[in-house]
């Protein structure tokens, strides 16, 4: 009995002090994350640089674009994305893209999609980068899974949660061009869930188990933050027992949030005392690099102490 009132004591104490807690299911990446915030230094620098000549170079570019038989080179459409400021400039980036998208003669492997991309985030064009991004006559230029990336974390910020989803489908239908050669990238399979997740509704949980279904087809290693987020969005939808099945999915077990969504499960599904222990064990070990939220206020929040009573008078 001894034990079993310290357990109680140390919900209590945690139920107490969950106002000094956050919980840790963070997925948006920073724009340092995205390439943001390198993009904005490398442009501050283009400028810097090409300052006395940046002029001239616009109004010739801008020249040439008017031109029906003019070659859009590589070199000047890199330059121009690094200094395109205003509308109009911005459009004629993208008019040049569509006609440099048609060039045959091609000596240069650089991928625009990214960049554009990043472009059309720091200059607000949410809008226009969806529709290039889903125009099948660009598909080329923005199939590799950066351009995604970009764009969906970009709707997301704007909770555009349909737009992200519908931007990693037509993703998904026309191929990822990845590095790692993966079919489904881990960090676009995660923002598409975080839009999910968000959504929080019956349909999103049955569009996140088709989602993960297909990506577990050629990739059986689950991401322990995507993971996280279908567990949580599983237990919002009162499905606990989808959500230990997702959690068990997850290659390394140790981590701190997926022994917190254990314990909510474990409570859900009336596992009182199961989920008292995952609580104990996480307020006893160590800190890793200082930080003490070990038990999120999400778990105690969902482990009320009037239910253990009942359970323990059972």
């Amino acid at each position: 009995m001894a034990d079993i009132l310290r357990r109680i004591a140390i919900l209590a104490i945690n139920r107490a002090s969950c106002g000094k807690f956050h919980m840790q299911v963070r997925t948006i990446f920073s724009t340092s994350g995205i390439g943001i915030d390198n993009f904005k230094l490398s442009r501050d620098q283009h400028t810097a640089r090409y300052a006395p000549s940046l002029d001239a170079f616009k109004k010739r570019f801008v020249d040439s674009i008017e031109q029906t038989n003019s070659q859009i080179f590589t070199e000047d459409l890199r330059n121009m994305i690094m200094s395109a400021e205003n509308d109009q400039e911005i459009d004629t980036v993208i008019q040049a893209l569509k006609k440099y998208s048609t060039n045959k003669v091609k000596f240069s492997d650089y991928h625009f999609g990214s960049p554009i991309m990043r472009l059309l985030y720091i200059q607000n064009k949410t809008n226009l980068a969806l529709d290039l991004y889903m125009d099948e006559s660009l598909k080329n230029i923005f199939n590799d899974s950066a351009s995604a990336l970009v764009l969906m974390n970009k709707l997301i910020e704007e909770k555009r949660y349909d737009d992200a989803i519908k931007v990693f489908e037509h993703g998904s239908k026309r191929g990822f061009s990845t590095t790692s050669g993966r079919t489904y990238p881990s960090d676009v399979v995660m923002l598409a869930i975080e839009g999910l997740f968000r959504k929080n509704t019956k349909e999103s949980l049955v569009k996140a188990k088709e989602i993960i279904s297909k990506v577990r087809e050629s990739d059986p290693d689950i991401n322990p933050r995507t993971a996280a987020m279908v567990a949580l969005l599983s237990i919002q939808q009162g499905e606990p027992s989808f959500a230990m099945e997702i959690l068990g999915g997850v290659r390394v077990q140790n981590y701190t949030i997926i022994k917190n969504i254990r314990a909510i499960c474990y409570a859900d599904m009336g596992r009182v005392e199961e989920a008292i222990n995952v609580v104990q064990l996480l307020a006893e070990q160590t800190p890793a690099n200082n930080d003490r939220r070990r038990v999120f206020p999400l778990v105690v929040s969902n482990i009320r102490i009037p239910s253990v009573m009942r359970h323990l008078m059972l």
